[in-house]
C-alpha cells in the first residue's frame, strides 16, 4: 500500500490541481497563480510521482518553472529540478520500503512497480540514499576525530 498521496497534501495546502493536455511535461507548478497543472490521462503511478514532484517545488518554495519559460534551462532550474526529484523520491519511498525492496532481489523496474513509483523516481531515491549515507558517514568521521 502506498501511504503518501500528493493530491491530499496539495489539498491541505489549498493548492488546486488543474488537469489539461500538457505538451512535453507530466505536470508543472505555477507559483504566480498558485496552482499545479497536471497532464490528462496519466497512469496512476506517473500521476502520483509527477504531483509529488510538483509538491516538492511548492514545499521548497521554488518560484520559477522551466515549463512556463519556454523550457529555458539554467543551472538554477536544473538544480531545482534535481532537488525536487530527490525530495519527491524520499516522500514516496521510505527508508524502510527502500531497504525491504533492495533485499527482495527484484530487478529495478519490478521494484519501482512494487513501490508504486516510476523507474526514474526509484533511481532518484537510490541517489538520495547514497547522498544521505555520505552525509551521515561524514558526520560520523568528523565526530570520531575530535
Amino acid at each position: 500500500m502506498h501511504t503518501f498521496d500528493p493530491e491530499v497534501e496539495l489539498e491541505k495546502l489549498n493548492i488546486p490541481i488543474q488537469y489539461l493536455p500538457l505538451q512535453d511535461v507530466l505536470a508543472a507548478w505555477d507559483a504566480e497563480r498558485g496552482k499545479v497543472y497536471c497532464s490528462l490521462g496519466l497512469h496512476p503511478i506517473q500521476k502520483r510521482c509527477a504531483l509529488t514532484h510538483e509538491l516538492a517545488h511548492v514545499t521548497l518554495e521554488h518560484q520559477r518553472c522551466a515549463y512556463g519559460d519556454d523550457n529555458v534551462t539554467t543551472i538554477a532550474s536544473i538544480t531545482q529540478e534535481r532537488e525536487a526529484e530527490m525530495w519527491a523520491a524520499c516522500k514516496l519511498i521510505s527508508v524502510v520500503q527502500l531497504a525491504t525492496a533492495r533485499e527482495s532481489g527484484l530487478q529495478p523496474a519490478a521494484l519501482a512497480r512494487e513501490l508504486g513509483v516510476t523507474s526514474r523516481m526509484y533511481r532518484a531515491r537510490l541517489l538520495a540514499e547514497r547522498r544521505d549515507e555520505r552525509r551521515w558517514l561524514g558526520a560520523e568521521l568528523t565526530s570520531s576525530v575530535s
